[in-house]
């Protein structure tokens, strides 16, 4: 059986080709990309409500990925950070 992470590792890059790509192709720019993302987000949190979620669930995801991006960029600009010693 697949991890949730292998599985997360598959789907994720395929995700955002699917939703950057289609308009910017289409002659969009970054808003039409933006509106896309925000209605893709909007239908994940509601059918998770449905599935027995409550208002948190926004605030949760919505902190996931402003941390996920704030980690990401850092890497890029910092690239690998070598440690010091050894545990």
């Amino acid at each position: 059986m697949t991890s949730q992470s292998e599985l997360h590792n598959r789907l994720a890059g395929d995700i955002v080709k699917m939703i950057v790509m289609p308009p910017l192709e289409a002659g969009g720019d970054f808003k039409d990309v933006m509106v896309l993302l925000e209605s893709v987000i909007a239908g994940v949190v509601l059918g998770m409500f449905k599935l027995g979620g409550d208002n948190i669930v926004l605030d949760t995801v919505l902190a996931g990925v402003k941390a996920r991006v704030e980690e990401i960029m850092a890497r890029e600009r910092l690239g690998p950070l070598p440690t010091k010693g050894s545990a």
